[in-house]
């Protein structure tokens, strides 16, 4: 049964140390999301399990077995790669057979899986065009269909739908997911975009800077951030820089913060969802602002209330009649503050108010 193990993968390109001490499994028939910024590494570490890369140091186990020292062309995986890469001089057919004429697979084979995979991406009926007769959705199922076609279980996924524009991309999510369970493909997908991340993953696996930030499925890496990126970079969230009272009572500019969780240095960051911010007042957790903007963006509004200066970003579908220029009061549940070290800051990634 097809799945894949890193054991402690370093990987450098001279002095750019891209990966540092990756280690995780992927079982057989999951669908994992590598997410994170742009350089984290999440591409580097994908073509390092696919053979196109080979670690400095560190394991990469297939099923089981070492294939560190194996060129990709021994893995039997199936890689999508960000850019297609489509043979432009091939017809369709031409470009989804290429794996299996390279492996000397038989013509009345070939021709057969062809056409499945084809039919699999609805595309049988322009088997006969060329690359450049396409649109850029139709090119994208070509490449998912000649990565389909080897026959792999394991499939490598490079920024899919990065090229997409919002509504193809939606399709296609459900499309990749509902192919994935069907035929019981293990797939290890690219993506900066947190939204695809959600639907899709069974898992997600975080990076920054080369190291694994945090793994978890949608709801674990959502609700119980570990990190401060985590909470950062899925989602959106308000960071307050507090000083502490007790072990479950902190104060931010005179203002007094109840939290669940235990402070244990004299400084902490705590950070909080922008849809868990009410506009309520309360003896405690509140803070006094003006509106300074409302974003609609359908089923909720975005606003963006000033207090004294700093500004929180709060999220909700209950207050249509708040406008601009209102005097509100925000109130910051215990339950929804989650406290980090500020030896997490991120420095300029994250705006500390």
């Amino acid at each position: 049964m097809p799945n894949i193990e890193l054991k402690n993968i370093h990987k450098s390109f001279g002095n750019n140390k891209v990966l540092k001490d990756i280690s995780f499994k992927v079982e057989d028939g999951e669908y994992i999301i590598l997410l994170g910024p742009s350089g984290c590494g999440k591409t580097t570490l994908l073509k390092t399990m696919a053979g196109l890369y080979k670690p400095d140091s560190g394991t990469v186990l297939q099923d089981g077995a070492d294939v560190t020292d194996k060129q990709s062309q021994e893995r039997n995986i199936g890689f999508f790669f960000q850019h297609y890469h489509l043979f432009p001089h091939m017809t369709v057919r031409q470009n989804v057979s290429y794996g299996l004429t390279i492996k000397g697979a038989k013509q009345e084979e070939t021709e057969a899986t062809v056409q499945e995979k084809l039919h699999l991406v609805g595309l049988q009926q322009w088997a006969d065009k060329m690359p450049h007769e396409l649109s850029g959705g139709m090119q994208q199922r070509v490449a998912l269909a000649r990565a389909l076609a080897i026959g792999s279980k394991l499939l490598l996924l490079d920024e899919p739908l990065n090229a997409l524009d919002a509504k193809i991309g939606t399709l296609l999510r459900k499309e990749l997911k509902q192919m994935a369970k069907k035929y019981r493909l293990t797939v290890i997908h690219v993506t900066p975009n947190q939204e695809e991340a959600m639907e899709l993953a069974d898992r997600i696996i975080l990076l920054k800077d080369g190291k694994i930030a945090q793994m978890g499925t949608d709801q674990e890496m959502y609700q119980h951030p570990t990190t401060s990126f985590s909470a950062y970079f899925i989602g959106a969230s308000n960071f307050i820089k507090a000083e502490k009272i007790d072990q479950h009572t902190v104060r931010y500019r005179h203002k007094t913060f109840n939290v669940r969780q235990p402070v244990n240095e004299d400084i902490v960051i705590l950070a909080i969802r922008c849809e868990k911010i009410l506009f309520e007042n309360h003896e405690h957790n509140t803070l006094e602002g003006v509106i300074e903007t409302a974003n609609f963006l359908g089923k909720t509004t975005r606003y963006e209330v000033n207090h004294k200066g700093r500004y929180l970003q709060v999220e909700t579908s209950k207050h249509p009649e708040l406008k601009p220029g209102c005097e509100v009061q925000l109130y910051l549940p215990p339950e929804d503050l989650i406290v980090f070290s500020p030896q997490q800051m991120l420095d300029d990634e994250i705006t500390v108010i």
